[in-house]
């Protein structure tokens, strides 16, 4: 599929014609797709940003075919990249080695600000009780295709909890004959709205990263239920900043659904330890939105970064994994050990020879 997009893209001889007429001084790439570094190449483009390695092989063939003969190889264009934005952010990521040229813009997509008021049924329904839990799968993972068991165990657990209202984005009617009174299922959710309300208590998730960023932004707990991808690692950062508690999608059933709300709701730390990461992204000395800006401009007045580049991009197989130091290492240690080996018979051999004269004597 992403070689075929790039075929009709070089092939769309307009498309590139006014690539290059419009002479950008900066180009982003998404670091899901290599073609656009390609791309920049093909439009002379003088720099650009990779925004958050793949098969690049046959993208550099395509390129070669459809556009010049002696197209760079991909992966040497990727080398020379000025700057890497990542949605991270230091704060809640795991901690790592990194590289200087490597921009934490994480939370960007998240706009810390204040609740729009709640109107008409959410307005009620934020207004009753001991507060709302608020569940969403997000825009990949529909809760209406989850398992038939998965959808009995939530209504059997949400109806343990009738002082709690439970608000649940659901694009289907199949539950409405079976909603417990205190569980309200909509087809779309005003989300960041509900999140910000100051009665929301825990947000059910999928543990993707918007909703990891979407929960710290509000400052509300987690029970996250992972199902691919990054979603695990995301939902054990959570829990490893002490405000989500992680269910197994494999062992997932009533009493483990209503064990982690309890822990969640009847356990103050949760919520505090969400608040207090919520305030310390807000109050971040430098915003995401800051960096991204910055370093935009500056990139696109300065065009390159060699003072940020790596040793390591110019250094070969046998260099970069060492195999040179390993193969001298194990040269050493093979000459060591066989110089022991000659020593020792020749020990041997003297023992024998002196043992056997002596006998003969």
């Amino acid at each position: 599929m992403k070689l075929a997009i790039i075929t009709v893209t070089l092939q769309n001889k307009e498309f590139m014609q006014w690539l290059t007429d419009e002479k950008f001084d900066l180009a982003f790439a998404h670091m899901y797709h290599t073609c656009p570094i390609g791309l920049v190449h093909a439009a002379k483009i003088p720099s650009w940003i990779w925004l958050n390695r793949m098969v690049v092989n046959k993208e550099t063939q395509i390129f070669r075919e459809h556009w010049d003969p002696e197209f760079p190889d991909i992966m040497d264009l990727m080398k020379k990249c000025p700057l890497v934005m990542v949605n991270s952010n230091e704060l809640y990521e795991l901690p790592r080695p990194t590289l200087a040229k490597v921009i934490n813009i994480g939370g960007i997509g998240v706009e810390y600000e204040d609740a729009k008021p709640l109107e008409g049924e959410f307005k009620k329904i934020a207004e009753t009780g001991k507060g709302i839990i608020v569940m969403s799968f997000g825009s990949v993972a529909h809760a209406e295709l989850m398992p038939e068991h998965w959808k009995t165990a939530f209504l059997n657990a949400f109806a343990q909890f009738p002082e709690y209202e439970f608000v649940i984005r659901y694009a289907s009617d199949d539950l409405k004959d079976r909603l417990p009174p205190n569980v309200h299922a909509h087809r779309w959710l005003p989300q960041a709205d509900l999140l910000l309300h100051p009665n929301t208590k825990v947000f059910i998730s999928h543990g993707g990263y918007n909703s990891l960023q979407e929960s710290i932004n509000s400052g509300v707990p987690l029970v996250t239920i992972a199902l691919f991808g990054d979603q695990f690692k995301n939902s054990k950062i959570a829990a490893k900043h002490g405000f989500a508690v992680n269910l197994k999608k494999g062992t997932l059933d009533e009493a483990s659904i209503v064990a982690a709300l309890r822990e969640v709701l009847d356990n103050e730390n949760y919520s505090l330890n969400a608040k207090r990461l919520s305030l310390m992204v807000r109050k971040k000395p430098v915003s995401p939105t800051h960096l991204l800006v910055k370093w935009t401009e500056f990139l696109a007045e300065f065009q390159t970064l060699d003072n940020l580049t790596p040793a390591g991009n110019n250094l070969n197989f046998f260099q970069y994994f060492s195999l040179d130091v390993i193969g001298a290492l194990l040269l050493a240690i093979f000459v060591v050990v066989y110089i022991v080996y000659k020593l020792l018979a020749l020990i041997v051999l003297r023992c024998c020879y002196r043992y056997k004269k002596e006998k003969s004597e």
